[in-house]
C-alpha cells in the first residue's frame, strides 16, 4: 500500500480556489512624500537612512517615497541654521528628520589633559545651553515651512570600550543630556522623537560585558559602524510602527486559511506535491552582509521581516521547498506547522530581487554622499557668495588665496586643508552628472522593487545521501580558517563559519561537496586538551545543516603542518609540537564525527610544507592514519601531498606516500593546482604576465593523475581557482575540470565563504549576481565512479 506523503486530509488531486489577499495600507510615509534627513557626519554618510530607504522600497514598492540627505559632516544645530535657506528648505520636505548633538557638545572639552582648567565646567554647560537654543531655532524655522518634524536623539559616544582612540570620558553623558533637551523641546512643540542613544548604549554595554573591545560604534568612538547604523534603522522603523509582515500564507487540510499581502492561485495538492502560484505585494528586506551581526542584537527579523509560510497537518518527516524550480531548503513537518520565515533565506528569488534593490539603493547613497562632500566644503569653508558656484574660476582664486595665507603663516593645518580643497576641485566638475544620477536612481530603485509572481512547491524531501562513489565536485567554504595569526581569536570578528545560505546557493548550482577549512588552534585550544565545545558546535552545526540538504563535507585541518604554540609557529616534530599532539586532536575529532554519514573524508592537513627532516610528512601521515583507524574504520582519510600538495611536483615531492598503509583500505590522495606562474594562487599579474595557457591546468594535473592510475589510487584536487578579471582564465579552468572528470578525479574550487569581499577568486554571489566562474563550475557535477 502506498503511503500518503503529504496529508491524510488531501483526498483530491487538485483544489481550485479564488485568489484573495490583504492589501497593505500600513506605510508610515505615504506615496509621493518627501523625507529629508538633516544632521552631521552620521547623516552625511547616509548608512542608517539608506537602510530605511531600502525598507520602504522593498516593503512598499507601489508607494514611491523620496528620501534626501541633508547631512554635513562636522555640523551642529547652529550650522543647520546657517545653511537652512541654501540647502535644507529648498528640498520642500513633507518630513524633516533632525539629528544633532555629537558636535554640539564640543567633544574637545572632555579631553583628559585639560580637565584641570577652571573654565571647563562652565564651557561644557554653555555648549549644552547653546545646543538648546540653536536646536529650538531650527525647529521654529522648519515649522514655518509647514514640514512635519521628527527629532532623532543622537547616537552614542563609546566611552566604555577598550578602543585605540583616546577616550574623552564624559562626552556620552553630555549626549544623554542632549536627549533630555530633545525630550523637553519635543514636548513643547508636540514633536515625535526617535531614541537612538538608549538602544545603542544598552547594546554596547551588553557586548562589552564579555568583550571590552567590542563596539557598535567605530574605533573612533564617534561614528557607528554597519551594525550600529542597522540598529539605528531598526529603532527608526520600530518608533514609526513599521509593519512586521512581508507576506503570510497559511494552509490547513489542503486549503488556504490565511493570506496577507499576497495573492495565491493555482493551488494543487496531491499525495506527492503541494504547489501554488504567489504574487506578493512586497519583497523581503535584504540584510547587508556587514550588518548581519545586528540580527543577533535586535529582533529585526521577528518584528519587521516576516515572510511566513505555514502548513498544518503534514505527516511526519522532512519536506523541501523550491521556488521557480530552485531548491530553497528542507524543513520538518513540525517546522512547517510553526511557520517558515522565508525572509531569513537569502537564496529565494524574492530575496535575490531584493538584493538588486539594495544594490541600487547603495548606489543612490554613494551618489548622495559625493554630493554632500561637495556641500561640506562649500558650507564649511567658503563664503556664502561661493556656495553652489558653477564658475570654478572664482572658487579656485579663493582656494589659492586661502592656502597661500596658511602656508605663509606656517599653519600646521595646511596639508589637511589642501587635501580637502584638492578633493573638492576633483569632484566638483562631476556635480551636474551626480545630480542627474540622484534624480534618476529613485525611479530605478522602485522599478527594481516591483514583485513578480513565483511558483512555490513543497514535497517530501529525499533524505538519502548521494552515492559517494559518484565522486562529486564542489567548493571550499572559507571563514573558519581566517586570521590564523590571531588564533583562537574572536568568533565573528577574526573568523566566521559558512552559513546555510552558501549551502543552498551552491546546491542550486549542482555542487554538493563542501571542503570546510578549520584551524587546529580553535578546535583544540590546549595541546592534548579536550576539543573546544563552542568551536565543535559551530563545526557540527555546519555538518548537520549540510546533512539536512544531503550534502557532503570534508573536514580540512588548514594548518600547513604547523601550529601556534605559546605565540610561536611550530612545525610538527619540533620539541614543542610532537606527532602525538596531532594524532591526539585527530583521534578526538574522528570520535566526535564518525557517526556523521555525510563526512566525505577527514582532510589530515592542508598543504604540508617545509617539514622537518627528522619528522617527514609521510611519517606523520602514517601515524595519523593508524590512530584514526583505532576509532573510525569507515570514514575515508584524505592525505595531502608534501610541498604544498603540488600536483605538478607530486612525483618528486610525494611519491613516497604510495607506501602508506590503511587498515580500512580507504585513502584518498589530495593535490592542489593553480594556474599562475608560481602556482601559488596569488594571481598578482595579468594572464600574459603569469605565462598562462589554455592547457596549463591540464599539464599541471597530469603528473598527479598519472601517479593515481599507475598505483590504482583514489585522487582528489582540493584547491583550484581562477580570477574573475579575464575570461581566458575560465577557459583554462574548464579544460582542467574536463580532464579531471574524464580521469575519475573530482575536486573543490577555492573558494566560497561569506567574508571574501572582492577577492578575485571568490565565487560567493555579489549583490545577488553569480560570479563568472560559476558558469564553468556548474558544468561539472561528478567525476566518473572510482574503480579499483
Amino acid at each position: 500500500m502506498k503511503t500518503n506523503l503529504i496529508i491524510l486530509l488531501f483526498l483530491f488531486n487538485t483544489f481550485f480556489i479564488p485568489t484573495y489577499s490583504q492589501t497593505r495600507t500600513d506605510s508610515f510615509f505615504k506615496d509621493g512624500e518627501r523625507v529629508n534627513f538633516i544632521g552631521n557626519s552620521i547623516t552625511h554618510n547616509g548608512d542608517f537612512h539608506h537602510y530605511i530607504l531600502t525598507f520602504y522600497a522593498t516593503r512598499f514598492p507601489q508607494e514611491k517615497v523620496h528620501f534626501y540627505n541633508s547631512g554635513i559632516k562636522g555640523d551642529n544645530a547652529n550650522s543647520f541654521l546657517r545653511r537652512m535657506d541654501a540647502d535644507i528648505l529648498p528640498k520642500k520636505a513633507d518630513w524633516s528628520i533632525v539629528m544633532a548633538g555629537m558636535n554640539d557638545v564640543n567633544r574637545s572639552l572632555y579631553n583628559p589633559e585639560i580637565q584641570e582648567s577652571s573654565d571647563i565646567p562652565t564651557r561644557k554647560e554653555r555648549a549644552l545651553s547653546d545646543y538648546r537654543g540653536y536646536l529650538e531655532n531650527v525647529i521654529r524655522r522648519l515649522l514655518k515651512s509647514k514640514t512635519t518634524i521628527i527629532l532623532q536623539k543622537p547616537s552614542i559616544y563609546d566611552q566604555t570600550g577598550d578602543l585605540p582612540t583616546p577616550n574623552f570620558i564624559g562626552v556620552n553623558n553630555a549626549l544623554e543630556e542632549c536627549t533630555q533637551i530633545m525630550d523637553e523641546l519635543a514636548k513643547k512643540y508636540k514633536l515625535s522623537t526617535i531614541d537612538y542613544w538608549t538602544i545603542l548604549n544598552q547594546i554596547n554595554l551588553k557586548l562589552q560585558e564579555t568583550d571590552p573591545k567590542a563596539t557598535v560604534i567605530g574605533n573612533d568612538r564617534v561614528h557607528p559602524g554597519a551594525i550600529g547604523n542597522f540598529i539605528m534603522a531598526y529603532q527608526f522603523l520600530k518608533s514609526t510602527d513599521a509593519p512586521e509582515y512581508v507576506s503570510a500564507i497559511a494552509l490547513e487540510a489542503g486549503k488556504l486559511t490565511n493570506v496577507r499581502y499576497a495573492e495565491v492561485s493555482e493551488l494543487s495538492v496531491t499525495e506527492e506535491i503541494i504547489q501554488f502560484k504567489i504574487q506578493e505585494e512586497s519583497l523581503p528586506f535584504p540584510v547587508p552582509p556587514n550588518a548581519e551581526q545586528a540580527l543577533s542584537l535586535v529582533p529585526f527579523s521577528e518584528e519587521f521581516n516576516k515572510q511566513m509560510l505555514k502548513i498544518s497537518g503534514l505527516s511526519d518527516g522532512k519536506y523541501s521547498i523550491s521556488i521557480d524550480g530552485a531548491f530553497i531548503g528542507s524543513f520538518t513537518a513540525e517546522e512547517f506547522s510553526e511557520g517558515i520565515n522565508l525572509a531569513n533565506i537569502n537564496s529565494t528569488p524574492q530575496y535575490k530581487q531584493a538584493l538588486k534593490v539594495l544594490e541600487k539603493a547603495t548606489k543612490y547613497r554613494n551618489v548622495q554622499r559625493k554630493l554632500r562632500d561637495i556641500k561640506f566644503t562649500e558650507f564649511s569653508y567658503f563664503p556664502e557668495n561661493l556656495w553652489g558656484k558653477s564658475d570654478i574660476t572664482e572658487v579656485e582664486k579663493f582656494i589659492t588665496s586661502y592656502l597661500g595665507f596658511m602656508h605663509a603663516s606656517n599653519d600646521k593645518r595646511y596639508d589637511h586643508f589642501k587635501k580637502i580643497f584638492d578633493d573638492y576641485l576633483k569632484i566638483k566638475p562631476e556635480q551636474e552628472a551626480l545630480e542627474q544620477q540622484a534624480a534618476q536612481l529613485p525611479d530605478l530603485i522602485y522599478n527594481e522593487s516591483t514583485p513578480v509572481a513565483h511558483i512555490v512547491q513543497i514535497k517530501r524531501a529525499d533524505t538519502r545521501m548521494p552515492d559517494r562513489n559518484n565522486a562529486p565536485f564542489g567548493t571550499n567554504v572559507s571563514g573558519a580558517e581566517f586570521a590564523p595569526h590571531k588564533a583562537p581569536g574572536l568568533y565573528n570578528r577574526e573568523y566566521t563559519y559558512p552559513t546555510v545560505a552558501q549551502l543552498d546557493y551552491f546546491k542550486s548550482k549542482g555542487l554538493i561537496l563542501f571542503r570546510l577549512p578549520f584551524l587546529w588552534e580553535r578546535i583544540q585550544k590546549d595541546l592534548n586538551g579536550e576539543l573546544d565545545e563552542e568551536e565543535l558546535a559551530r563545526m557540527m552545526t555546519f555538518v548537520d545543516a549540510a546533512r539536512e540538504r544531503n550534502l557532503w563535507v570534508i573536514l580540512d585541518m588548514h594548518n600547513y603542518g604547523k601550529r601556534y604554540v605559546n605565540g610561536n609557529k611550530e612545525t610538527i616534530g619540533s620539541p614543542a609540537l610532537s606527532i602525538e599532539h596531532v594524532t591526539d586532536v585527530w583521534q578526538k575529532i574522528a570520535t566526535r564525527f564518525k557517526y556523521k554519514d555525510n563526512i566525505w573524508g577527514y582532510g589530515l592537513m592542508n598543504e604540508p610544507n617545509a617539514m622537518l627532516a627528522s619528522t617527514p610528512w609521510i611519517d606523520i601521515a602514517q601515524r595519523l592514519i593508524t590512530e584514526i583507524r583505532k576509532v573510525d574504520m569507515k570514514t575515508p582519510i584524505m592525505v595531502g601531498g608534501d610541498s604544498w600538495s603540488s600536483a605538478e611536483r607530486w612525483v618528486e615531492a610525494s611519491d613516497n606516500l604510495k607506501t602508506l598503509k590503511d587498515p580500512a583500505n580507504n585513502l584518498i590522495f589530495e593535490a592542489h593546482i593553480y594556474f599562475d606562474k608560481d602556482a601559488s594562487g596569488g594571481y598578482k599579474k595579468s594572464y600574459e604576465e603569469e605565462e598562462a595557457t589554455p592547457t596549463i591546468g591540464v599539464e599541471r594535473a597530469k603528473p598527479f593523475v598519472t601517479w593515481l592510475k599507475e598505483n590504482n589510487f583514489k585522487g582528489f584536487v582540493g584547491e583550484y581557482g581562477v580570477p574573475d578579471n579575464d575570461p581566458r582564465w575560465l577557459v583554462t579552468l574548464d579544460n582542467m575540470l574536463r580532464y579531471l572528470q574524464q580521469n575519475n578525479v573530482n575536486g573543490t574550487y577555492w573558494s566560497a565563504g561569506p567574508w571574501w569581499g572582492k577577492y578575485l577568486l571568490a565565487i560567493e554571489p555579489r549583490d545577488g549576481m553569480d560570479r563568472p566562474q560559476i558558469k564553468v563550475l556548474e558544468k561539472y557535477k561528478y567525476a566518473e565512479p572510482y574503480s579499483k
